[in-house]
């Protein structure tokens, strides 16, 4: 079964907050109007000391991604609902990325930014550092198009376009179920999109980035799912590695892979300063492929003087 924490469109929070911090750039990128809406007030803007302010149950999402500020603004029009923007600066596009792949994307794409999904009156999109939520709190057509002209404009004022983080290229594309891939620095984000444990097995922190994807099988119905992790040193890989085996695979072979009590298979390799990690492979002969169609940077697998030596 499927397990994501959904990122609530924060726009419908109530707006009421610290007085606004002085970010320009931000609000200069959006429009001063559409279609007849225009600021129904001050924008409101949040930085990560005030952020739980205007969301309330989600905050740990943006923060877990290092959030650096938001700009928030709310538009009215005489005889239609409001509409909302909140623009999210990420820091970097990796994590701007990261924030927009925390949601499951099955919603049409708007062709906006890098890239978008338009559903039931939302919008959302990600460029550059940036991603930005833009929501109608009633569809309508006109409210629609409304919607998706302040998001063409946005993204048309965000000077950087931005690349995905490259440890999503390490996956092999065959089998992949695009909409369950989700990048992730610490524990609690890993554990929204597949439970591991209470305890942080994997020693994930911010100095820490991973990708976890799920992948159709010919076999049986669950699809299986893998994990990349990349480590600060090889030390930390597999001191990380250690912990896991320890404490989630106690009765792993010497190639560190084992028979679940669900009759399916996991297993973890360590290779340079990268964990690679299978889990609910309904075969040793699935989890070991795998395992292999893992393509990392040399220059990753020999960082601080490691080998490709896999444990």
């Amino acid at each position: 079964m499927f397990c994501t924490v959904m990122i609530t469109f924060v726009g419908t929070a109530m707006m009421t907050g610290p007085e606004p911090d002085n970010t320009p750039d931000l609000a200069r990128w959006i429009p001063p109007e559409v279609r007849g809406w225009k600021p129904k007030q001050e924008d409101r803007a949040y930085t990560t000391k005030n952020l739980f302010d205007y969301i309330d149950g989600g905050a740990e999402v943006y923060l877990s991604f290092n959030m650096h500020r938001m700009l928030a603004r709310r538009y009215a029009k005489a005889g239609a609902a409001d509409l909302i923007v909140d623009l999210f600066d990420m820091g970097s596009a990796q994590d701007a990325f990261g924030v927009y792949h925390h949601d499951i994307r099955e919603g049409s794409s708007a062709g906006i930014g890098q890239e978008s999904e338009y559903q039931q009156g939302a919008l959302s999109f990600w460029k550059g550092p940036y991603f930005a939520s833009l929501l109608a709190m009633e569809e309508t057509e006109d409210s629609k198009q409304a919607i998706l002209d302040l998001g063409k404009a946005l993204a048309s004022a965000i000077p950087s376009k931005g690349d995905p983080p490259d440890i999503v290229a390490t996956l092999p594309k065959q089998g992949l179920l695009a909409t369950h891939l989700h990048y992730f620095h610490d524990h609690s984000c890993l554990n929204a999109h597949y439970f591991l444990a209470d305890d942080n097995v994997l020693e994930l922190n911010r100095d820490t980035e991973g990708v976890v994807a799920r992948y159709e099988s010919e076999k049986v119905k669950e699809p299986l799912v893998l994990l990349v992790v990349r480590y600060p040193s090889l030390e930390s890989a597999r001191n990380a590695q250690a912990r896991f085996l320890k404490g989630y695979l106690p009765d792993a072979d010497a190639q560190g892979v084992s028979q679940t009590e669900n009759g399916k298979w996991t297993g973890v390799r360590c290779k340079g300063n990268h964990i690679i990690g299978v889990f609910d492979a309904p075969s040793k002969a699935d989890l070991t492929r795998r395992l292999d169609q893992v393509k990392l940077p040399e220059s990753d697998n020999m960082k601080q003087g490691g080998s490709t030596h896999e444990r």
